[in-house]
């Protein structure tokens, strides 16, 4: 209001506001803002009720005082100073007036021409702390880590509106200052990874009023990708329109990356598992649950389908009797401070069978140093323990092929004077009992000593073999009666054969003796008498020997334990009390039909008996005839030897039997003598050599040397060790003659007259 239009309402010389007119009275009364009017001193002339209420003060109080009574500073203070200032310049101040909670106010003044002063008073306290309260939320919102930013709602008219606000975290976090992106849609920062379907899903959840949540990849001003989790949020005016969008973006790049580093991870895991031989697990120590890799369902046939299962599923697959070792190791390892574990055991397949194997895994701790999970691999070793067994049965082998062939040629040597001699006072001593038994003694003794010779050869598969197509159905039938004898009447034999059996290349008496073997071995594991049931049957395509001829010998004797099993072929090995048994038995049946391209099994079980398995290759030709009586022999000749034998004792006692059985005898120490001798132009009818021999040159060598001589002569080997006229499958080179020392005056005879014949 100006000033001429108080001076027209108030009467003249009046200064009481109660000269107003009724009509300006009721206009003031009605502002909606507050109004006083002061006089020239300054002291307040009249207020409105807008003005009482926003000064908290009644009419009464203020109406004659001073108008800086009514502020907190009093006279002097900064309302005097921003109120001259007012007058002076024009314009608003604002002053804080009241107590406890101050309000604040916004002054206009207005000086009249009359020298009074017309105030407007507006209670801005609400504005004010609105804008303050503003101005904290932009600060905040400036200084959050997260990316606040604000677009007008879309229209059908604009369905990309522009950007109104970004925080500092958006220049911080993207390179884009607000002047550059100011009005332009967000869109503007997709890129070849962002999700275009989730938009599209997102911009439908705000069409219908709810806001809208994802994760996906914007591109900053560089081009690097930035990964956020997005959450899109409609601003409504009171009437409910959305007026605008909050976008509230939250930097999960880190994240994502070590997201997408442990996906690759754990792919490579998994590939690995796939891959390797190796079984390859994960325990979860806190949750106590393994992940198996495939290995779990190829080696050992346990389907899991990829889920965890609980710890206690792999103890359960531990054999019983190594299951406290192994649980008891592992968690030491758990609980103490180391990070590896390793141990091997026995492990049960879903089919029962037991499998060895090795294990390893590695601890991964906490900051704490507590296990939370273990990672590591189980390999079946089962093969290769059994080749490792097989390696040492090989090298105990050879170790006693060594021995026995450095001992059995001198030690045959001399069994062959002994056998030779107590035959000879059998002979001589057949009226006088008492004589008689003790030659008779002596050759048992002799020959027992010759087949604990033999059999450690057999074991060591040092024996020469003389594998001919064989009957091996006609073969036992043969010695059936013999067997019989052997196991007693206490024990019921029983042999069957299939039909159409084939012939198996076989030695006929190391199979013999084989089989004799195994059947006293099965008495002897039925003290009590039982069943012993000899099969014979074809077995075609063996994965080891081919087409063969199974000979299982099976009883319902005691059975052996898993030790015991795994150490019957040792040698010397036997179960037997001292004095009845030398452990060479199954070792010999081992050696034997090895050497000859064989293969031996066992099933035993404590109480369920055994049975042995031998598994012989077939015979490319069929078998001869089996002889059902022996031969009738000529014994005797007057033919010419040249008999070569480096012992001394040999050589004489040998030289003596020839003589007695009608030869001519020509002796040589050596093969250089022998070859001297053939060279001088003596004729022989037949060689009769030791093998092993001094001087350089053995058997054989001189056997080649006298054929260039006399390409006819025939020869016939004698030896106690038959390595060198063995060929490389173990057996006798077509053609060749020997003569196993130590050997009986009959033997000999035989031997001598098959040589000469050609046979």
């Amino acid at each position: 209001m100006g000033a001429d239009q108080y001076d027209a309402a108030r009467p003249s010389g009046a200064s009481d506001p109660d000269a107003l007119t009724a009509q300006l009275r009721d206009s003031l009364e009605s502002m909606p803002d507050g109004f006083a009017l002061l006089g020239r001193d300054l002291r307040l002339l009249y207020v409105n009720a807008k003005a009482e209420r926003i000064l908290e003060r009644s009419r009464a109080e203020m109406i004659g005082r001073v108008l800086w009574d009514i502020f907190p500073e009093g006279r002097g203070g900064a309302a005097e100073t921003e109120y001259a200032r007012v007058l002076r310049e024009g314009g608003s101040a604002t002053f804080e007036v009241g107590g406890g909670e101050q309000a604040r106010i916004e002054v206009r003044a207005h000086l009249t021409t009359s020298g009074e002063i017309g105030v407007y008073l507006r209670d801005v306290t609400k504005a004010r702390a609105t804008q303050e309260l503003a101005r904290l939320l932009q600060a905040a919102v400036s200084r959050l880590e997260d990316v606040v930013l604000i677009t007008e709602a879309a229209t059908p008219e604009t369905p990309d509106p522009g950007i109104v606000f970004v925080n500092e975290a958006f220049t911080r976090l993207t390179g884009y200052t607000f002047e550059e992106v100011q009005g332009r849609s967000p869109q503007f920062m997709r890129g070849p990874l962002t999700d275009a379907v989730l938009l599209v899903r997102m911009r439908e959840e705000l069409r219908q009023g709810r806001p809208a949540r994802g994760e996906m990849v914007y591109y900053t001003k560089d081009g690097r990708e930035l990964w956020v989790d997005i959450q899109l949020s409609p601003f409504r005016a009171p009437n409910g329109e959305a007026t605008h969008i909050v976008i509230v973006s939250r930097d999960i790049s880190e994240r994502r990356r070590a997201e997408q580093a442990l996906r690759e991870s754990n792919e490579r895991f998994r590939m690995v598992a796939q891959a390797t031989a190796d079984v390859v697990w994960d325990w979860d120590l806190v949750t106590d649950t393994i992940w198996w890799g495939d290995g779990m369902r190829t080696r050992f046939g346990y389907d899991y389908d990829g889920a965890p299962q609980i710890g206690e599923s792999w103890v359960e697959h531990i054999h019983p009797d190594d299951r406290a070792r192994v649980v008891s190791g592992i968690h030491n390892v758990i609980d103490g401070g180391d990070e590896l574990w390793a141990d091997e055991y026995r492990f049960i397949r879903v089919d029962g069978s037991v499998a060895q194997v090795a294990d390893r895994g590695f601890a991964i701790r906490d900051e704490r140093g507590a296990a939370v999970r273990m990672v590591g691999s189980m390999l079946d070793v089962t093969q290769q323990r059994e080749l490792e067994a097989q390696l040492r049965q090989s090298q105990q082998l050879e170790a006693v092929g060594q021995l026995t062939g450095g001992v059995a040629h001198d030690f045959n040597n001399l069994l062959t004077v002994i056998l030779s001699n107590a035959e000879a006072l059998e002979a001589r001593l057949a009226g006088q009992e008492q004589l008689h038994v003790l030659a008779e003694m002596t050759r048992m003794a002799a020959e027992r000593g010759a087949e604990l010779t033999s059999r450690l050869l057999a074991f060591s598969r040092r024996q020469a073999l003389d594998p001919t197509p064989t009957d091996v159905a006609a073969l036992v039938r043969g010695t059936e009666a013999l067997l019989r004898r052997a196991v007693g009447e206490q024990i019921e034999l029983r042999v069957e054969s299939a039909e159409g059996l084939w012939p198996a290349l076989i030695d006929k008496l190391q199979l013999e003796t084989a089989i004799l073997n195994l059947c006293i071995n099965a008495r002897d594991a039925m003290s009590d008498g039982g069943a012993l049931r000899i099969e014979i049957g074809n077995v075609a395509g063996d994965a080891e020997v081919g087409d063969c001829v199974r000979v299982c010998v099976s009883d319902n004797g005691a059975g052996m334990d898993d030790a015991t099993r795994a150490r019957v072929f040792e040698p010397f090995f036997t179960t037997k009390d001292v004095g009845k048994g030398s452990g060479l038995g199954l070792s010999m049946v081992y050696g034997f039909v090895t050497q000859s391209k064989g293969r031996v099994e066992i099933e035993t079980a404590l109480g369920e008996g055994t049975a042995v398995t031998l598994y012989l290759p077939r015979a490319a030709e069929a078998a001869a005839p089996q002889d059902i009586a022996p031969i009738a022999e000529a014994l005797s000749g007057d033919e010419r030897v040249l008999l070569v034998e480096d012992d001394d004792l040999v050589r004489v006692q040998v030289a003596s039997e020839l003589v007695s059985l009608g030869y001519r005898v020509v002796m040589a120490r050596n093969a250089l003598e022998a070859i001297e001798l053939l060279r001088g132009g003596e004729r022989f009818d037949l060689l009769f050599t030791d093998v092993v021999m001094p001087g350089g040159v053995n058997g054989r060598q001189l056997a080649d040397a006298a054929r260039e001589i006399a390409p006819a002569l025939p020869v016939l080997y004698t030896t106690g060790n038959p390595d060198i006229v063995m060929g490389e499958d173990g057996g006798l080179p077509s053609g060749t003659h020997l003569l196993r020392k130590p050997y009986r005056r009959r033997e000999l005879a035989i031997k001598l007259r098959q040589a000469l014949a050609g046979r």
